[in-house]
Formats: C-alpha cells, sequence, structure tokens
C-alpha cells in the first residue's frame, strides 16, 4: 500500500528535485513583463467594476472617465516612484527589505504582515473576478459561485505544490493576448460609437453624496496599483545589469496596464454603462461594442488566463515572502524548508486555504472582497517611500559630486510625492471602505503584526536558551546513567530492547511493567522468576489503569534520589508494512514517550521490531533497488 501510494504521490505531485538542478533563471524584459506583471494587468478586469460601484452610489457615473484618468496619474506617479526603488534595491526582499533596513524592524515587520494580506486578497480577488468571468457567460453556474472559486483555487493549489515553474512563452501570449484584446475592443469601440453617447450625474456638484462617491471611487480605482510590489521583487530574476533591466520591465508594465485600464473605462463611459448592471464592466462593454456572443467568449477566455496567471504567481510570491519572513524568525521556520520538489509546501497550504476562507465567506462577492484590499497594499507602499526618502537622504550626504547630488535629491521628491499621495489613498480607502470592509484587513494586519511580534520574541528567548557560554556545562557527563526496559510482555520485540539495554553498560540496568491487570503481572512475574535474563524486574501499581503516570512518577522518584544521573528509557516498538497496520500498534507507546519526553535528564529509545509485513516490504524495496542498478 506504502509503494501505491508513494507512486500515486509522484503522479500528482511529481518526482523530486535535485538541489543543484534548481538553478534561477534570468530574464529580459519582454519575457519578464508577462512573468511578473500579470498581478498590475489583471487588474483591468476589476477595477472598473469597483469604480462604477463607487460612482453609482452618488449618481456620478458620468464622471467615469474623469475619475479614470486621476487612477492614471497615481499609477504612473507609482510606477516612476518604484523604479526608484527597484534599481536602488533589486533584490527580492522589495518592499520588506527596504524597509526593513531603512526604517528598522519593527516597520519591516508591519510591511511584511500588511504585503501577506495583501496576498491571499488578491488570490480571493482574482478568483472571484474569474467566478464573475464565468458566470456572465454561463448563467447556469449562477449560485455555484463559491463552489467555482474553491475549485480553482483549488487546481492552483496542485499546480503550485507539483512545483511546475512558468512557461514563459504560455505567459507570453497570455499577457499579450489580453493587451491584443483590449485594443481591438478599444478600436472597434471608437469606430461604433456614433450613436452612443455619454452618461451624466444627476448629483449636485460639492454634495456630500457626490464627494463621497468620487472619494470611494478613487479608493476603489486604487486596486490598479496592488500588483505593483510583486514587480518590484523581480530584480533577481533580471539579466544583469538587473536594476536597469526590472525598472523598465516595471515602468512598461505600469504604462501597458494603465493604457488597457483607461480604455475599458472609456468604453464604459462612452457606452452609458451604469454599474446597475450585474457583470463584469469588461464584459459588459464588449457586449454593447459588439453584440456578438463569440467575441464575449474571446474576452472572457482572455480574462480568465490572464487572471488565473496573476493569482498563481502571487502563490509563489506569498510563498516567497513568508520565507524570508520565517528566516529572520518571524514566523515558524518551517515555513523557510522546501520540500523535495522545491516548493514551500506551508506557504502554499496557508494562502490556498485562507484565501478559499474568504470566497466562501464572501460567497464571491467581487466587490464585497474589493474594499478590503488596498490597504494592506498601501500600507506596504507608503512605508517602503518613506524608506526611499530615508535611503536617498544618507546617498545626498555621502555623495560628492554635484550633478548627482541634484540627480538624486530629484529623485526623492518623486519619492515625497509618492508617500503623499500613497498616504491619501491609504487614508480614503480606509475613512471610506472602513464600514464596507476595510476594518477586516486593518485587524488582520495587527492581529499578524502581534503573532509575529511574539514568535520573533520566542524564538529571541529560544536561542538565548540554547546558546554556549563561557561557564556552559552542557557537555558535561552524568555521574551514572540508568537504564529502564519497559516491558508488556515476555516476547522477541522485549528481549531484543533488554539486549540493546545491555550493550549500552548502564551502572543500573532493570526492567518495568506497569499492573494493569493483575493477573498479567502475575503471569509476567511467574515466567521472568524461570528465565535468568540479568536484569531485576520492577512492577508498577496503577489504581486506574494508566501506562504512562506510574513510570513517569517512577522515574522522577530516581531523579530525586539521583540527580546528576541520567535515565535511559528503552520503549519496544513495532515497524509495519501497510498503513492501516499503524492504526494498531504503537499508540499507547507513542503516548508514553510524549510524556517522557517531559521530563528533564531522561533519554528515550524506541527500539525497532520489523513485523512480517515491514521485512517483506524491505526485501521488496531491497529488490526493486537492485533490478533498477
Amino acid at each position: 500500500m506504502r509503494t501505491f501510494l508513494e507512486t500515486l504521490k509522484g503522479l500528482v505531485f511529481g518526482h523530486p528535485v535535485a538541489t543543484g538542478s534548481a538553478g534561477q533563471v534570468t530574464l529580459r524584459t519582454r519575457l519578464a513583463l508577462p512573468v511578473f506583471g500579470a498581478g498590475l494587468l489583471s487588474a483591468v478586469a476589476y477595477a472598473p467594476d469597483a469604480i462604477l460601484d463607487a460612482l453609482r452610489r452618488g449618481g456620478q457615473q458620468g464622471a467615469t472617465l474623469w475619475v479614470g484618468v486621476g487612477v492614471v496619474a497615481i499609477m504612473l506617479l507609482l510606477g516612476f516612484a518604484y523604479r526608484s526603488n527597484v534599481r536602488a534595491r533589486p533584490d527580492e526582499r522589495a518592499d520588506y527589505g527596504l524597509v526593513r533596513d531603512e526604517l528598522g524592524a519593527q516597520y519591516g515587520l508591519v510591511s511584511g504582515a500588511a504585503l501577506l494580506v495583501d496576498y491571499f486578497f488578491t488570490v480571493a480577488v482574482s478568483v472571484s473576478a474569474i467566478t464573475g468571468i464565468i458566470t456572465f457567460v454561463v448563467p447556469q453556474a449562477r449560485g455555484w459561485e463559491r463552489v467555482v472559486g474553491v475549485g480553482v483555487i483549488g487546481i492552483m493549489t496542485l499546480v503550485s505544490l507539483r512545483g511546475i515553474r512558468d512557461r514563459t512563452r504560455v505567459l507570453l501570449a497570455v499577457w499579450f493576448g489580453f493587451l491584443i484584446v483590449v485594443a481591438v475592443l478599444a478600436v472597434l469601440g471608437v469606430l461604433h460609437a456614433d450613436a452612443a453617447t455619454s452618461p451624466s450625474g444627476s448629483a449636485q456638484a460639492g454634495s456630500l453624496s457626490v464627494m463621497a462617491a468620487f472619494a470611494g471611487a478613487i479608493a476603489s480605482g486604487a486596486v490598479m496599483v496592488t500588483g505593483i510590489e510583486h514587480l518590484a521583487s523581480a530584480g533577481p530574476f533580471h539579466a544583469p545589469p538587473r536594476g536597469r533591466r526590472a525598472g523598465r520591465t516595471l515602468l512598461v508594465a505600469t504604462g501597458a496596464a494603465a493604457a488597457a485600464f483607461i480604455a475599458i473605462v472609456w468604453l464604459a463611459w462612452r457606452y452609458r454603462i451604469s454599474g446597475w448592471a450585474s457583470g463584469p464592466v469588461m464584459l459588459q462593454a464588449t457586449d454593447a461594442v459588439l453584440g456578438a456572443p463569440l467575441a464575449l467568449w474571446g474576452v472572457a477566455i482572455a480574462g480568465v488566463a490572464l487572471l488565473y496567471a496573476a493569482a498563481f504567481a502571487v502563490f509563489r510570491r506569498f510563498t516567497s515572502l513568508a520565507s524570508l519572513l520565517a528566516r529572520d524568525a518571524y514566523l515558524p521556520r518551517q515555513l523557510s524548508m522546501a520540500n523535495d520538489r522545491y516548493v514551500f509546501r506551508g506557504g502554499v497550504l496557508i494562502v490556498a486555504g485562507l484565501s478559499s476562507l474568504l470566497i466562501v465567506l464572501s460567497g464571491a462577492e467581487l466587490l464585497v472582497l474589493i474594499h478590503m484590499y488596498v490597504i494592506g497594499a498601501f500600507a506596504s507602499i507608503v512605508l517602503s517611500q518613506i524608506a526611499m526618502v530615508r535611503h536617498l537622504g544618507a546617498a545626498v550626504t555621502r555623495e560628492g559630486s554635484r550633478r548627482k547630488r541634484r540627480a538624486l535629491a530629484g529623485r526623492r521628491v518623486l519619492h515625497v510625492v509618492a508617500a503623499a499621495v500613497a498616504f491619501l489613498v491609504w487614508i480614503v480607502v480606509s475613512v471610506f471602505n472602513f464600514a464596507s470592509g476595510a476594518w477586516i484587513a486593518l485587524v488582520l494586519i495587527v492581529s499578524l503584526v502581534i503573532l509575529m511580534r511574539a514568535i520573533s520574541k520566542h524564538y529571541a528567548h529560544m536561542r538565548a536558551d540554547v546558546a554556549l557560554t563561557p561557564d556552559d556545562r552542557s557537555d558535561a557527563l552524568p555521574s551514572a546513567t540508568h537504564g529502564i526496559v519497559l516491558v508488556a510482555q515476555l516476547h522477541r520485540p522485549a528481549m531484543r530492547a533488554m539486549a540493546f539495554a545491555k550493550a549500552a553498560r548502564h551502572a543500573r540496568l532493570e526492567a518495568v511493567t506497569v499492573a494493569i491487570e493483575p493477573k498479567d503481572a502475575e503471569r509476567l512475574q511467574r515466567e521472568w522468576g524461570r528465565r535468568e535474563l540479568g536484569m531485576p524486574l520492577i512492577v508498577l501499581e496503577s489504581r486506574y489503569r494508566d501506562l504512562g503516570g506510574p513510570v513517569i512518577e517512577y522515574v522522577r522518584s530516581l531523579h530525586r534520589a539521583s540527580p546528576r544521573d541520567m535515565v535511559v528509557v528503552y520503549v519496544p516498538e513495532y515497524v509495519v508494512g501497510r498503513w492501516w497496520e499503524r492504526l494498531l500498534h504503537n499508540k499507547s507507546s507513542e503516548r508514553l514517550r510524549e510524556q517522557l519526553l517531559d521530563v528533564p535528564n531522561v533519554v528515550v529509545s524506541a527500539v525497532p521490531w520489523h513485523l512480517e509485513s515491514a521485512r517483506e516490504r524491505a526485501l521488496a524495496l531491497e529488490t526493486d533497488g537492485q533490478t533498477r542498478a
């Protein structure tokens, strides 16, 4: 059965990948664009929906285009700012590393927590957008949004656990294919727009509802910037000169996403898409421009492919950032360990589980999730821009050339403006979307920061506890060793355990049994007396039929009598060859071993006895290995 399970594991997750064969791939700009820019471009599929929803509440759909222009201005400002980021720091730690190094560990922790929250919201939003597209073109799927969303995440999880790397050519076709589809749609929209008129708002200018609508629209449109940090972490994956190439990739990706976004926003404005109808704005615009089912399916497929690529890329970035935080002792160390497929399995399962939970709780409602989405991304953006202001300030003071000082000062002004704009957007999002779900993201970030600080404190205490000191006596030999062999009955596994214990030549050696059933204990004593086994048998009473309690109390009594002695407890255990046999053996001994590990100066030694099924399996594996050799 185990062989079958291992074969099945190989088919599902793939065969192990050797460390030496998992080298890092470097890409030129045209290939790096689809690999790292999918997240930024994919927001085109849902950002217009968020803007129209916010404007609809104030009756200001006629301002859709101007809000879109404002969002593009924010995108370009942050695009140029992040180009400066990545040219200064082309490493995979990106915002987290920059903030930690320039502003301190505590601010770096906030940045890391904000990004982790942003990533699993990114997966949830992207998958919700996929379900929205699917239910628009396949109306029969309505009511099954949760199932579809969780199913899509399940596929991503399996692919991620298998460790399948990006097929750059496929991503190239997906990324540029989406741009071409949007460009064709925009051109046809211009040609067919003669009879269309733009909508106009009905609310009075300057009224509170209008101001709230505009503020909410800007806040919602800010989702267009959320993929920029992924691009900023792509420096190590570019061919030299890394900083310059990564900066160019980031700027081109930002420009392409801004162009596609304003094209969809223009179509929504020109074709009077008001936000009252259900369905993605991009598909509503396609239907208004062309009205052909085939064209609708083409745009839908392009959108789903890009959104899938964007969400799948976030799986990688989440696991990468989680592993960096784990190495810095802010998350459990297990998250920094790659498995035999060179996959950070723990991170994959965490992002899959949390994003699935969000899908289920929100009902895969895109607009509900978007209200929670921007908080984490913009918190990290604000901190990274402040960190760059400090970084460039220090660089200006060190620079001797006047011309270079002026250039650095100009870049510093850029980051000051970017920090101010990003902070303003973050405030607007927090205030206007607070009741709609932004508070959930804020609570998650604060909770994650508290959790990571607690983990860091634990690891710090642990390091202090296990560190060597000048007067350390951890290597001092015990005054004596006391061997104890746990015996339930006299059989071959017990005899093997006693043989191992005798070979260790303890100062004192004895067998111990617990009298759960008095008749069994008497029978064991009689048989023990008939055999000359070379050690005494100690029988412990158990009033409540407990195995572990009497043994632990006996071991503690030995320590009280000789505190400097070390006690070695030998526990016979069965090794089985079939998975279901594990359910039938060793449960009591496993619990006892766990209890004994809590007692100081005690070593627990499991003495294995291979049952026939285990011996047959070992022989089969040996024969199979010889055949392959």
